[in-house]
């Protein structure tokens, strides 16, 4: 059977007819949006097939649209060579439900009778059941459950598949006899075992010896239990009687009543010397506070004056150092003033002589052709070699450093000087001033320390004075200067840059820069002072100059005014250089300045800070006065801890002397409270050794364990019956599967090629039942379907309905495969390994794909087609 058209009318969300044309054998495939109706499509051609035109079930009504109405199928589909057509009609009202079937255009039968007939046509069982019932697969119930009706629908079509691929169903079952003889054993165990076949069955003669054998054990341990209990009871009254006796000895009791006393007497004393030491360590305690609190204020008091000192003196430096800053600034301003009127007058001079070279070329321009005739030709000459000087000179200038570079390097430099000094200063130093009358040197690594100049104390330092001894400076952990560190980075970054090792080589190579600048400067000036056009201008006008003509006028020297301008020009830009590097100097000297003032306003902040932490009026008073406090309270202290350690000596242990008495009184409170308990307990064991010895114990245990062995027979042999029919069922169920697997080769022989196309090592196992893969090998290792995840589950039950298919057509039964989102879940590796599977089964059947996966289904091939709604007249 093939599908060629589908047309749904009054369906869902198809109000109007909608039609699917040009479905062709092979490969089909229709992808559209979701919502655009392809599982109604799919629905409304399965029920066309396979519902009945007069059922209103809850599948007949879920085709009705919102606002009501029948809804109505047509398909049309080839079979045995000829053109079919059916079409149905479902219904609330019995006058309006309908079916039609017609052949090659002719009708053949309506009704039952056309349901009938579409039944043989489709090789249809009872109920709907067949192999074509197998071959639908839902939107997202690739191997989930589904509907119980569809379920069983399927299952059907896998029985009916089963038969036709295995033939004879005596073949399938191992023969009649085995069937007979296999019911016969379940029957006997189901009458004796549940379901599980792991517990007996409520009622059965299993159960009921079970039940007797658990009772009889349960009385045999009571009794055993009792006589047990008696035996321990007799054993444990003799024990109770010694122990009382022992108790209730008077001199025992008197031993206790003195040992008690004596321990009494013994704390009594420890408590007494415990408080004289607790008294003695509060006095001490309290002194060594005092102590250190006085201390702690002497120390902070001479801390407060070293800063005051230390203060002054760097706000002495800081005001020092302003004071040269200041000189330097303002020696650093008057020379820029001076470079900028020197610069003032350069430019004067400059435009002077420019205007008097100006002047004599006009004058030139009237002498005779002959005289300019001379002119050019000279012109030319010097022209000529003029070049050739400025090419040697910008060659020379190209080997040398950009100026731009050089300059940077230079002021790098500048800045790192500038930061150095400034780190320098804030680093700890010191500073040696001999009295007149000294005579011994101050030596430093062996050479002496100049008097009165500060020395930086970046590291520890060690000073020997003849005659007085070493004296040991360390300035302990010193702060990171980050600016330094960055200057000093850039600094190192520019004179890299320039290629040269240090800046005397930065210094040569900007004065060769300048003499050759100024060099070139002046060769480009004559050389534009002779030929302002250029080159080929002069050559121009020498050869249109008209021949020499009589009474030309004696000229002005062309030559001292292009010289008298060169050099204005080169005094011009050798202001300009001065007067750059004044202002320069003026920045840097303003920079140092601006720190100099900032270091001084620092130190004098400090010396507030210094001044203000000292609180009192006369600081040196008030340290001596804390002095002689200290001495006092640090002789009281000691005074205090020898009279401690006198008393700590020899004295009792408290928590002995306690720890004793209590144990005095807890032996008499346990012998009081132990001898009651025994005689409760002797009361109680009195009690029941006369109950029980009463009731024959020994007897009632011998009688019910002979009872309990008869039983226990009765129940093994029952068991070994029931393990006899159990190993016979096993046997018969061994035998059937064996049968079976006869006809589950088929499916395997279609199926591996199609799984190993996804996992080339892949092995699937086949439930002879089901006609469905039970679990898959791989790698050896047997994996169970229902583990698997959704997207392998997906894939492997997509492919049982492809191999299926396949089988029917080598039957002479061809159904087509339909597929709706069958394959949600794949991702996109697989699903390339699922349309090569799809394309290889499409080449002997018909298959139709519905996805919302307008990408990925691109990569499908095959038939396109789509849902088209014709106009309605």
């Amino acid at each position: 059977m093939r599908i060629t058209a589908i047309e749904l009318r009054n369906v869902r969300r198809f109000v109007d007819p909608a039609r699917i044309e040009g479905i062709g054998p092979g490969l089909n495939v229709l992808t559209a949006p979701n919502e655009a109706g392809k599982s109604t499509f799919f629905d409304a051609l399965h029920a066309a097939f396979f519902l009945s035109h007069r059922s209103w079930d809850a599948v007949a009504r879920g085709l009705q649209p919102k606002a009501g109405g029948d809804p109505e199928v047509e398909v049309a589909f080839e079979a045995d060579g000829r053109q079919w057509t059916i079409r149905k009609v479902w219904s609330s009202s019995a006058g309006r439900k309908s079916a039609r079937l017609t052949c090659d255009g002719a009708a053949v039968a309506e009704g039952e009778a056309a349901e009938t007939r579409l039944a043989e046509l489709l090789g249809l069982g009872k109920g709907g059941a067949g192999p074509a019932g197998l071959l639908w697969v839902r939107q997202g119930l690739v191997g989930e459950p589904v509907e119980k009706k569809i379920r069983e629908v399927e299952e059907a079509a896998r029985r009916d598949i089963m038969t036709e691929v295995a033939g004879e169903v005596e073949l399938m079952t191992g023969g009649r006899r085995l069937e007979r003889a296999l019911a016969a054993c379940e029957t006997f165990l189901s009458s004796q075992l549940t379901g599980s076949q792991k517990k007996a069955r409520a009622g059965s003669d299993l159960a009921r010896t079970e039940a007797e054998v658990e009772s009889l054990q349960a009385r045999e341990r009571e009794l055993a239990e009792r006589a047990d209990k008696l035996a321990r009871d007799l054993e444990r009254r003799r024990a109770v009687r010694a122990e009382l006796a022992t108790l209730e000895d008077p001199q025992a009791q008197a031993d206790l009543r003195k040992r008690l006393a004596e321990a009494e007497a013994a704390l009594a004393e420890a408590r007494e010397r415990s408080g004289q030491i607790e008294t003695a360590e509060r006095t001490l305690a309290e002194l060594d506070a005092r102590l250190s609190a006085h201390k702690g204020q002497a120390e902070a008091l001479r801390a407060a004056l070293t800063e005051r000192a230390e203060a002054d003196a760097a706000l002495k430096r800081a005001r020092m150092a302003l004071a040269e800053a200041q000189e330097a600034a303002l020696a650093a301003s008057k020379d820029h003033q001076a470079a900028e009127s020197a610069h003032r007058l350069a430019e004067a001079a400059h435009r002077k002589a420019r205007d008097v070279a100006t002047r004599v070329l006009r004058a030139e321009a009237a002498r005779s052709a002959e005289s300019r005739r001379r002119e050019l030709i000279e012109r030319i000459g010097q022209a000529e070699s003029l070049r050739g000087q400025i090419e040697a000179l910008e060659a020379r200038l190209a080997a040398l450093p950009q100026a731009a570079i050089l300059t940077r390097a230079v002021q790098a430099h500048q800045e790192l000087q500038a930061a150095e000094v400034a780190h320098a200063r804030a680093l700890p130093g010191f500073t040696v001033r001999r009295a007149p009358a000294a005579r011994a040197e101050v030596m430093r690594d062996g050479q002496p320390v100049p008097d009165g100049t500060r020395q930086i104390l970046d590291a520890p330092v060690t000073l020997e004075i003849e005659g007085v001894g070493r004296i040991e400076l360390d300035p302990g952990e010193l702060a990171g200067d980050a600016a330094l560190d960055q200057v000093r980075d850039a600094a190192g970054k520019a004179l890299a840059a320039t290629g040269l090792s240090d800046l005397a080589e930065i210094h040569r190579a900007m004065d060769q820069r300048a003499a050759l600048d100024a060099d070139l400067r002046d060769a480009k000036a004559r050389l534009a002072a002779l030929a302002p056009k250029g080159m080929a201008e002069l050559r121009r006008e020498l050869a249109s100059l008209p021949e020499p003509a009589e009474g030309v006028n004696d000229l002005p020297d062309r030559a001292t005014a292009e010289r008298d301008l060169a050099d204005a020009e080169r005094a011009l830009d050798r202001a300009a250089e001065a007067l750059a590097a004044a202002r320069a100097r003026r920045d840097a000297t303003q920079q140092a300045l601006a720190r100099a003032e900032a270091q001084e306003k620092s130190a004098r902040e400090r010396m507030d800070r210094a001044k203000a932490a000292l609180r009192a009026e006369d600081p040196e008073a008030e340290l001596a006065r804390l002095d002689a406090e200290i001495a006092t309270l640090g002789q009281a202290a000691e005074r205090a801890r020898v009279n401690l350690a006198d008393l700590r000596r020899n004295a009792p242990d408290l928590a002995m002397a306690e720890a004793r008495a209590e144990r005095a009184r807890a032996a008499i409170e346990n012998v009081r409270h132990r001898s009651s308990e025994l005689k409760l307990e002797l009361a109680a064991l009195d009690t029941r050794i006369d109950l029980e010895s009463g009731e024959g114990i020994e007897e009632q245990l011998a009688f019910c364990r002979d009872k309990l062995d008869r039983v226990r027979d009765r129940l093994d042999r029952l068991r070994f019956e029931i393990a006899v029919h159990q190993r016979l069922r096993d046997a018969l169920r061994a035998a059937q599967d064996a049968a079976r697997e006869a006809y589950v080769a088929p499916v395997l022989r279609e199926l591996v090629p199609l799984v190993r196309m996804i996992w080339p090592d892949a092995e699937p196992e086949i439930d002879a039942e089901t006609g469905m893969i039970r679990a898959i090998r791989r790698r050896g290792e047997a994996e169970d379907y229902d583990i698997l995840s959704g997207g392998t589950r997906e894939q492997l039950s997509l492919l049982v309905r492809l191999a299926f298919a396949r089988l029917l057509a080598q039957k002479g039964r061809p159904a087509p495969v339909i597929l709706d989102d069958a394959i949600v879940y794949t991702d996109d590796q697989r699903i390339e390994q699922m349309f090569d599977a799809l394309t290889r089964q499409a080449q002997d059947l018909q298959i139709l794909v519905f996805s919302c996966r307008q990408r990925a289904f691109m990569a499908l091939g095959g038939t396109a087609i789509a849902i088209s709604r014709p106009t309605v007249a």
